[in-house]
Formats: C-alpha cells, sequence, structure tokens
C-alpha cells in the first residue's frame, strides 16, 4: 500500500516527508515524561500566564535537537559517538549520560504507576495499579524484543494520532479561551511563579531525551550521510522537529486547560501541591458532562505513559548499546546487547514500581539529570564547530544555544536550593582553606613531594599540614536538614594527589575523627567518606598517566563523591530514605565545592609548571637501599683507585 501511494505522490513532496517519524517519537516521550502533572498544576495555579515558557523552552530544544540531527545527517553518526570527542578522559561524557539514562528508569517505573492508576480509575478494584505497571512492562518488552525500529514507528505513530483526536476532543468540548491564550503568551511573571517557571523549562520537551533523537535518525536515514544528503534531507529533518515540537505544545496547553478549569483552581489554594488523585478525580469531575469524556481522558492518559516507556526504553536501549559496540571489545552484537539492556532495565523499573510513589520518583531522577541537559548543550556548541562548514548551524542557532544553554545551567542551579543555601557560603569561606596549600606549595617540603623524595618524617608533616585543613574545613561545614555539608574532603583528596593513597587517608582520619565529635545525623558517613576521599584520590592518581589535568580532576571528585553519597551509604545503611536525603541535601553543593577546591589546586600546580605524575611521591624503601649500597659501592670504588 505504501508503494502505491508513494507513487503518486511527487517525488519533491516525498523527499520533504521522508523523514516523518523519529520527531513522533520524541514527541511522545517528551509529552509522557512532563506533559501532564506540571502542565496541570501550572494552568491551576497561574491560568495561562505561563505560556510564553513553553514557546520559548520549546524554541531552545528545537534548536538543541536541530544540532544532533545535522552533526547525525552529516557524518552518519549518532551524537554519542560526537560526545566522545569531547575533551577529557576517554568517554567520560557518554558513561556519564549511560549512568544517568539507567537512573532515569526509577522514573519510568513511576510513569508506569502513574499510567496505571489512570486505568485502575477506568476499571475500578479489577486489577492493582502495580499489577498493571507490571503487566504494562511485560507488553513493552514485548513490543520491542524484535528490536525493529519500524514496528516502534508505527506505534508510536497511532499512538500519536489518537492522543491528539482523543484530547482535542475532550478538550475543546468544553472550549479554549483563546483571548487569554493570546495574553499568555506575553512574557510575564506571576508573584510566587520563578520556581514553576523553572520547573516547567525543566519538564516541557524534556532534557536528555533530546538525545535519543540523533538514535532514531541514524535507523531511519540507516547511516547515510555527506553534503548532497544533508542538503537534500534537512528540510523534510527540520519539518519532523516542527511537527514534534508542535504536538508537544499543543498537548501541554490542552492539559493546561484542564487545570484553569474552574473546579480545579477552587479546590487548590495558592501554592499548593496537586497530588496524582486530585488530578484525576478533579479532571474527571470537569469531563463528566462531555459525552464519552471520562473514558477518554483515563485510556489516553495511560496511553501517553504506555508510549513514553515504549519509546523511552526502545531509545536509550539503542543509544547504549551502540556505546558498548563501539567503545569495548565485546563480540555480542547490537541486537543481543539491546534484549540484555531491556532486561536491565525492566529489573529496575520493577523495583521502582514495588517502591511506589511515583511523583517523587520522577522528580527526583529529572532534578538529577537537568544540570548534564544544561551542560550538554555547550558541548553541542562545540560539537557543532567540528563540522563541515556546509552543516554548521547560523550565528542566530549559536545565539540561542549560548543563551539557552546558559539559562539552564542558572535555572538546574538554582532548583537545587541546598547550592544556594549551603554551596554558595562554602565556596566564600573554601578561599580561606586554600590559603594555607598556596602557601604551603612554596614551601620545600612540597618541592619533595613533587620530586618523590619524602623522607618518613616529612610524611608525617604532610598528613598533618593536610589533616589540619580538613579539619577546618569541617569547622566551618554549615547544618543544612540535619546534616554538616562541609568542605573536608578537600585537604585528604590534595594530600592523596601530591603523596598517594596512605598520606591521603591518614589525612581523612584526622578530619574524620574530628567529625566524629560533632552530633548530626550521618556523621559516621560523613567520617568515613573523608577517609575514602583521600585514599581514592590517592589511587587515581597513582595510575593516571600524564599528571593530573582539570577534566581528570572533574572526574575524579565526582567518582569519589558518588561514591562516598551513594554507594557507601547503601553498604552502611541501606535505606531509600537515608539515601535519598543525603542525595538531596549533600550531593551537589559538596561536589562543587569539594571540585572547585581541587581544581584551583590543580590551577595552582600549572601555573607554577608543577607535574604530579604516578607514584606515592614518597622514597621507598627499596630507593633507600639502593642509594645506600650505591654510596657503598662509590666509597669502595675510591678505595680501589687508591
Amino acid at each position: 500500500m505504501r508503494k502505491i501511494l508513494a507513487s503518486y505522490i511527487p517525488k519533491d513532496i516525498s523527499d520533504k516527508f521522508k523523514f516523518i517519524g523519529p520527531g513522533l517519537l520524541l514527541a511522545i516521550a517528551a509529552s509522557g515524561e512532563s506533559g501532564i502533572a506540571e502542565a496541570v498544576e501550572i494552568g491551576a495555579h497561574f491560568h495561562f500566564d505561563l505560556i510564553w515558557v513553553i514557546l520559548v523552552t520549546l524554541l531552545f530544544k528545537f534548536a538543541f535537537t536541530n544540532g544532533i540531527a545535522r552533526y547525525t545527517l552529516s557524518t552518519g553518526e549518532t551524537i554519542f559517538e560526537g560526545l566522545k570527542k569531547i575533551p577529557g578522559p576517554k568517554n567520560w561524557t557518554v558513561i556519564f549520560v549511560t549512568v544517568i539514562y539507567l537512573l532515569e528508569m526509577f522514573g519510568f517505573g513511576g510513569m508506569l504507576l502513574f499510567g496505571s492508576i489512570f486505568l485502575d480509575y477506568y476499571l475500578p478494584g479489577v486489577y492493582f495499579s502495580k499489577l498493571i505497571a507490571i503487566m504494562t512492562l511485560a507488553i513493552v518488552m514485548f513490543l520491542l524484543w524484535k528490536d525493529s525500529y519500524e514496528r516502534v514507528e508505527k506505534l508510536v505513530i497511532a499512538i500519536a494520532i489518537g492522543l491528539f483526536i482523543g484530547i482535542g476532543y475532550c478538550l475543546l468540548e468544553f472550549g479554549i479561551p483563546m483571548e487569554s491564550v493570546a495574553f499568555g503568551l506575553i512574557p510575564t511573571v506571576p508573584h510566587d511563579s520563578i520556581l514553576p517557571i523553572m520547573a516547567l523549562m525543566g519538564a516541557i520537551g524534556s532534557g536528555l531525551n533530546l538525545l535519543l533523537y540523533s538514535v532514531w535518525l541514524n535507523e531511519k536515514s540507516r547511516g547515510e550521510h555527506g553534503e548532497t544528503y544533508f542538503k537534500k534531507y534537512i528540510l523534510s529533518v527540520n519539518l519532523d522537529l516542527i511537527l514534534a515540537f508542535g504536538l508537544v505544545a499543543v498537548i501541554t496547553v490542552l492539559f493546561m486547560t484542564l487545570g484553569v478549569s474552574g473546579f480545579v483552581v477552587s479546590f487548590l489554594g495558592h501554592g499548593e501541591e496537586l497530588t496524582i488523585d486530585t488530578l484525576i478525580v478533579q479532571t474527571l469531575y470537569v469531563l463528566s458532562n462531555i459525552p464519552y469524556g471520562t473514558v477518554f481522558f483515563l485510556i489516553f492518559g495511560y496511553l501517553i505513559m504506555f508510549g513514553a516507556t515504549v519509546t523511552g526504553m526502545d531509545g536509550r536501549a539503542r543509544a547504549i548499546s551502540s556505546i558498548i559496540k563501539s567503545s569495548t571489545e565485546t563480540k555480542l552484537d547490537e541486537k543481543k546487547i539491546y534484549r540484555i539492556l531491556l532486561g536491565v532495565f525492566s529489573a529496575i523499573i520493577i523495583s521502582a514500581i514495588i517502591m511506589g510513589d511515583p511523583t517523587k520518583v520522577i522528580h527526583y531522577v529529572a532534578a538529577m539529570a537537568s544540570i548534564m541537559f544544561a551542560l550538554l548543550g555547550f558541548m553541542a556548541i562545540y560539537i557543532d564547530l567540528t563540522l563541515p562548514a556546509y552543516s554548521r548551524g547560523s550565528r542566530l542557532w549559536l545565539l540561542v544555544m549560548i543563551f539557552g544553554s546558559s539559562a539552564f545551567l542558572l535555572m538546574a542551579l538554582l532548583m537545587e536550593g541546598s547550592l544556594i543555601e549551603v554551596g554558595l557560603p562554602l565556596i566564600e569561606r573554601l578561599v580561606l582553606l586554600i590559603v594555607p596549600v598556596y602557601i604551603f606549595m612554596r614551601t620545600d617540603l612540597f618541592k619533595k613531594c613533587i620530586q618523590k623524595k619524602l623522607e618518613r618524617y616529612d610524611l608525617i608533616w604532610i598528613i598533618l599540614i593536610f589533616g589540619g585543613i580538613s579539619v577546618y574545613g569541617a569547622l566551618r561545614g554549615i547544618p543544612y536538614s540535619n546534616v554538616i555539608i562541609s568542605a573536608g574532603h578537600v585537604g585528604p583528596m590534595i594530600a592523596g594527589i601530591i603523596c598517594g593513597p596512605f598520606a591521603g587517608g591518614f589525612s581523612g582520619l584526622i578530619g574524620g575523627f574530628y567529625i566524629m565529635q560533632n552530633e548530626g545525623d550521618h556523621s559516621f558517613i560523613f567520617a568515613l567518606s573523608t577517609i575514602v576521599a583521600g585514599i581514592l584520590a590517592g589511587y587515581f592518581t597513582r595510575y593516571w598517566r600524564g599528571g593530573i589535568t582539570y577534566s581528570k580532576a572533574v572526574f575524579m571528585v565526582l567518582s569519589i563523591e558518588i561514591f562516598n553519597l551513594v554507594i557507601l551509604p547503601l553498604i552502611l545503611k541501606p535505606e531509600f530514605e537515608t539515601l535519598k536525603n543525603l542525595l538531596r541535601t549533600s550531593f551537589v553543593p559538596m561536589t562543587i565545592v569539594n571540585m572547585t577546591g581541587v581544581l584551583i589546586f590543580v590551577y595552582f600546580l600549572k601555573e607554577g609548571g608543577y607535574e604530579i605524575s604516578a607514584g606515592t611521591g614518597l622514597t621507598s624503601l627499596k630507593e633507600k637501599i639502593f642509594r645506600k649500597n650505591s654510596k657503598i659501592s662509590k666509597k669502595e670504588n675510591k678505595g680501589d683507585k687508591k
């Protein structure tokens, strides 16, 4: 049938619609992760006043995805191959994105629970919500197991058409006030709307999902690329993206209209949180006067979450399998890796379903990915500058990307309240902490560290100096949400960098002992993490070749803090609430502050012309014996000459 229809369509028109498909997958994925809860809640609190935020956000995300598409059409590679070219430790960007994709599977568990609640309202008392979610996951696995892009595309196109018709029918029945929508296009900032604006910017159109467009586009083009191919089909790709983000905008505004409805507003106080049950019950009441309104809403609410799970799991599995295949020497083909990843995803999703509370899971995972998405904007600019001249972005694209990436980075940081309340004051105190480090680097003791000529007595001094710096960092810590957040890791990490894990560990032991004297939640975890920070920093530096660089320092600190604030608490106190509290209150400010301290130290090294190579920096017993034997040999040689 498709071939018959194609024979009647002019060639130039056929080319314009050749790439329609990947964008719809992206639109469904984006709508599922952000379209319902945030849009309805924003509409309930602020009516249509924030529609301009939707348009501005989608403009930036269109530019971001356009840059990704141009890279794929011109090189025949997915954007993940381009991310490997970002300066820094080998494959650090794709590894980081892969880790976030795995964590986002907890969010998919939340989405499936969200969707199952819709279906549970449609069939009350027939099934439990968690059982519906697991059954839905089984259907998704069945659809994806064949690893057929064409099957996924057809399914999602059908869902997209059904969603647009069904939701449009429900909402158009009680009308959309076009005049209010038009006024909403004028930028205004209502009272108490700063945080909702930030949340809307992060949610609408999704974030790291946008990278998956490159994977689907590469599947659609079958790897074809080059200047001729690019110029022929770039308009078709842009049309696909316009349809995708247009669909996201329409669905978002339609759900916002539900929130604006008088019933929802009357039941919500200003700033009151909108729960899932409140959302569904109130919306069903609003739609009860429309023929089949409640049925449409419940079924299509479920389908949005179903479609988002299909596209999200498929895109991430394709992306990670291509990364594994191109970055390792595995003998498995991509199809087998794809299926293994689907199994891993399912295990994570099922654990999230068992945990329950989908809203919290979705929000926590989204917060972790928001900063990385903002940084990816700058990476996209860097990658674009490496493209051939014919496929580079225009000056307008570059301007949108610079301003958009900067705004999203600021938004991501401001959304972390702990950074503003704790991180900035800690950085201020970090300045005083770095002063003794700078003075130390002007001493003969530091030169002996660099030259690896330390004696045992010198090592004791190193441990005492940086142990004292660790104590000062802990002493000047700031209480926040029942924990004390400090820069106590800086001293042990610097000791580990210049003198190895032994010095780093014992410096951390001094700081950890001081931390243990203070009362507060998780004091033992923070004390132990101070010791671990020094030891790991020493081992990182020992096995790195070419000395420490800025990118290696960032990777090192990030790895250490992930171990200390995620893995270590799970080992010592394997409780979800413990991990959640530590991540929310400590991870961002402590990572940024400790990273700042180490980066300043690396800057001092570069400015002084110093280079720290692999090793402990301590004169070993073998070296002493060798030197002693050398002296004896010289004396014997002199005696023989005499």
